[in-house]
């Protein structure tokens, strides 16, 4: 998200930026990822699914299977990627390939404060039956590598796909910027 100038004087003046409470939102991407498909490829069908302002006004937490089987590095990919579907924030859950990321590195707790510190993270999850303003459900089960084809992440095909004519979006704020993207 962007600052204006009487926020930039806020920052300035008190080293803070009040924010209103998001909104939440759950994407699950379920099933097993294809042969070739990365976390990049995850995120652009998400964010082709949502458009890249569906996430205006949401923090997203990512679910499902597919998250679950992702490196940590994988994770990270989805979170920081969540800014392009117009989320303030994007988090996965800590577990235990979270857990492994971070012992032993530099500024991770150690000893017994690394039990404790493992013991708050448990904590963290959001509960089975937590509910969301919003759930978007992604099955990857036979999704293609991702590839964009405009000027935002929205514009996104699979690479078997095919770059939509602009006049088949009824959306005519989509479509005149997918006349402007070709």
């Amino acid at each position: 998200f962007g600052i204006g100038t009487s926020e930039v004087e806020h920052v300035l003046a008190t080293q803070t930026l009040p924010q209103s409470r998001p909104r939440t939102m759950e994407v699950r991407i379920e099933g097993r990822a294809p042969q070739g498909i990365t976390p990049k490829d995850l995120i652009l069908a998400v964010i082709g699914q949502i458009g890249a302002a569906g996430g205006t006004g949401y923090v997203i937490e990512f679910t499902g299977e597919a998250v679950r089987a992702l490196s940590m590095e994988g994770r990270m990919t989805l979170c920081n990627m969540a800014i392009e579907a117009g989320a303030r924030a994007g988090l996965v859950a800590p577990d235990s390939i979270t857990f492994d990321y971070i012992k032993g590195r530099p500024y991770a707790p150690k000893g017994e404060l690394w039990e404790k510190a493992v013991d708050f993270w448990k904590s963290l999850p959001s509960d089975p039956q937590a509910t969301y303003d919003r759930t978007v459900t992604v099955d990857i089960s036979s999704l293609a590598p991702q590839v964009t084809w405009g000027t935002n992440p929205g514009q996104v095909a699979g690479i078997d796909g095919r770059v939509p004519d602009p006049e088949s979006f009824s959306d005519p704020v989509v479509r005149d910027s997918a006349r402007k993207a070709l």
